[in-house]
């Protein structure tokens, strides 16, 4: 029993140090490679290559320690055995370049290090043209492949031009066709775009599809694009349709085709006026229909008030009438593919014509309870455009419509002239008045005419016969005479008293207050105007009187001033005419002769009898002769003397002078400048003088 217990120990314990050596195993296995996710970094792309180039595909994966990676063409990954070729030693570790036998121009590059499994081909030709895939293969700790294909393409440009393919013409409204545009072949295939008059057509937009086929002939890929007209219609008449072919690949030249279609379409009609202002009645409208259609339509008139169907010409005349206005005209175009109708409506401008017109005297009995008297007052007109009534009283609007509620009058105070007015655009207002009366005592006015002078007209009104109109003047009844006359006319419901007057004769004196009244009398009593105030200032003969008079003595002011403002400037020209002739020299030098200066001086006497002390002159004639007196009685007067006897010798032949005119006995020279040559041992200057 012992032996046995002693023999099971002895195996447990083998058996656990067996299962902890391979568990330390495993560990420092796992720990020296760790678990990867299998991936492709950096995978091929399809490529496009020209015949005769070389190529390479990338790989670069991340994998497991004991994984493999493959490459497989056109699904066949068995490429067979490879031969070691080379060894190249770069900055980035060993790389170890393969053939295959099978394929000589495919070489495999492997960097183990940086996991870098790189596949190239040589000479590219149509040959090598599929499906490239660069595989990593499953392992143990890693249960999924990863893989990526491309394609490799080798490039043939197209030889030829696309092709049009067109349906039957002509095309005809209403029925479906079909457009196609076929590439010429290559590879990679073509992009097309079609054009209508220039413009491309966007086929997300429109019934257009591609179609990618294979040449069998050539084994080069076409391109189809084909475009669906769902109704051909005046739009893709005479319309120029283009099939662009365009090789990214090449740098051969963009190829088109292009063709015209010809569409039999519906025809199409607008009617435009002639008529440069807007129609009036009274007037003659002119017309066009214009139309256009494949095959060219025939035309014909219409109209729904007029029989226009014999006219078949483009252009009609229409006399506008009232009774044409709002109605219809048209035109109808024909052919074989259909018939098209268009119509206007004629608005013509008309002015207004009452159809109900409000009475000129409306009587309102507030003590009357029957129903027959008026509540409303109608104002209807008819026109084009459309009139807007007003009601108005003393200027101001109190209703609009065409109607006024004479419920709304209550009291005797609202009685009086009322009015209304039609307004019509393009055309006059009218204005119209008429009054509305409270039975009872007379409605009086009294205003002076805007027609006559002198002439004052009472207006009473009366439902009842007037008895008796009269006149007051500051509240003294007047009659007809030499210096005024009055007539009356009475009509259904009013009578016109008018009174002509004579200012000067009936108004004494415009200070009296002079008051004007007019009194009427019917059966239910008497009643007068509101007082009118007469002045004289509105006499039109005091008027006049004041008119000559204010320009008579404008007259005579505008006169004065003409001959004071005339006299001034004669004054003003003698005096400058004065100083011009006998104006002293400003600053006399040593040139200036004292012969000329005698004589200056006798003249200034002269002329001093007409200067004013406003000339002002700074030195007078006796400091002059002081001066000139003094100078002479020196202690140098010989030789002064000589001197001036040989400056005045001088000047009689020449001299230079600041000083360039002289005058003697008003008569003017000019003096010429000269230079001469004379040793000057005078006087300076004795004097000068300012004018201001």
């Amino acid at each position: 029993m012992t032996s046995t217990y002693q023999q099971q120990l002895s195996l447990y314990m083998i058996v656990y140090i067996k299962l902890s050596l391979t568990i330390k195993n495993v560990n420092a296995f796992e720990y020296a490679h760790p678990r990867i996710n299998q991936n492709i970094l950096i995978g091929p792309h399809s490529i496009y290559a020209y015949p005769g180039e070389t190529i390479q595909f990338p790989c670069i994966v991340s994998k497991q320690f004991d994984a493999t990676v493959t490459w497989c063409w056109n699904d066949f990954c068995t490429l067979g055995k490879a031969q070691l070729v080379r060894h190249e030693a770069t900055h980035d570790g060993l790389i170890s370049i393969y053939q295959y036998a099978a394929y000589p121009k495919f070489r495999l590059s492997i960097n183990e290090r940086l996991n870098h499994y790189n596949l190239s081909i040589t000479d590219v030709s149509d040959k090598d043209e599929g499906i490239f895939q660069c595989q990593i293969q499953r392992t143990m700790r890693a249960h999924e492949a990863r893989s990526e294909r491309v394609h490799l393409t080798v490039v043939a440009p197209p030889m030829g031009q696309p092709k049009l393919l067109l349906p039957v013409m002509p095309l005809k409204q209403g029925q479906s066709t079909n457009i196609t545009c076929v590439s010429s072949p290559s590879k990679p295939a073509s992009e097309l775009i079609l054009y209508k008059n220039e413009e491309i057509i966007k086929s997300e937009l429109s019934s257009a599809k591609y179609v990618y086929e294979l040449d069998k002939d050539t084994n080069k890929n076409v391109t189809k694009l084909i475009y669906t007209i769902d109704d051909p219609d005046s739009s893709w008449h005479n319309a120029i349709v283009k099939c662009k072919q365009i090789y990214e690949f090449a740098n051969n030249p963009q190829l088109y085709v292009i063709a015209k279609l010809n569409v039999y379409y519906k025809p199409r009609a607008r009617i435009e006026s002639q008529n440069r202002s807007p129609l009036n009645i009274n007037s003659t409208a002119t017309f066009r229909c214009i139309v256009h259609g494949n095959p060219e339509p025939q035309l014909k008139w219409f109209a729904n008030s007029m029989d226009l169907t014999s006219l078949t010409s483009p252009t009609v005349n229409i006399p506008l009438s009232k009774h044409v206005h709002n109605h219809s005209i048209g035109c109808t175009a024909i052919n074989s593919v259909g018939m098209t109708n268009t119509s206007i409506r004629l608005l013509i401008r008309y002015p207004p014509t009452f159809i109900v017109r409000p009475p000129k005297f409306v009587v309102v009995d507030l003590n009357s309870k029957s129903s027959l008297k008026p509540t409303i007052l109608r104002c209807i007109v008819d026109s084009y455009p459309r009139a807007k009534i007003t009601w108005h009283r003393y200027g101001e609007i109190i209703a609009k419509g065409l109607s006024f509620n004479l419920e709304n009058i209550t009291k005797r105070e609202q009685q009086g002239i009322y009015s209304y007015r039609i307004e019509t655009e393009g055309f006059e207002t009218i204005k119209s008045d008429f009054i509305i009366y409270m039975k009872g005592k007379p409605l009086i006015y009294i205003q002076e005419s805007k027609q006559y002078n002198r002439l004052f007209e009472c207006q009473v009104y009366s439902s009842s016969p007037i008895l008796r109109i009269s006149w007051r003047l500051n509240d003294q009844p007047i009659a007809s005479s030499d210096q005024l006359s009055i007539s009356t006319t009475c009509g259904d419901y009013s009578c016109i008293s008018k009174l002509v007057y004579d200012y000067p004769r009936i108004i004494p004196s415009s200070k009296i207050l002079n008051r004007l009244s007019c009194i009427g009398e019917n059966e239910f009593g008497i009643d007068q105007s509101r007082l009118y105030q007469m002045n004289t200032s509105d006499d039109p003969t005091i008027i006049l009187l004041s008119i000559i008079l204010s320009t008579f003595i404008l007259i005579v002011f505008f006169s004065a001033v003409a001959i004071y403002c005339c006299c001034r400037v004669r004054r003003i020209r003698k005096r400058h005419k004065c100083l011009n002739n006998k104006k002293l020299p400003v600053v006399y030098d040593e040139h200036y002769s004292i012969n000329e200066l005698i004589k200056e001086v006798g003249s200034l006497r002269t002329c001093n009898t007409s200067m004013n002390n406003a000339d002002k002159l700074s030195l007078q004639m006796d400091s002059t002769d002081h001066l000139l007196t003094t100078s002479l009685n020196n202690h140098n007067t010989k030789t002064v003397l000589d001197n001036l006897s040989n400056e005045s010798s001088t000047n009689s032949s020449g001299f230079h002078s600041k000083s360039t005119t002289t005058i003697f006995n008003n008569e003017y020279s000019p003096r010429l400048p000269e230079t001469v040559d004379v040793k000057f041992s005078g006087i300076y200057p004795l004097y000068t003088y300012h004018i201001k």
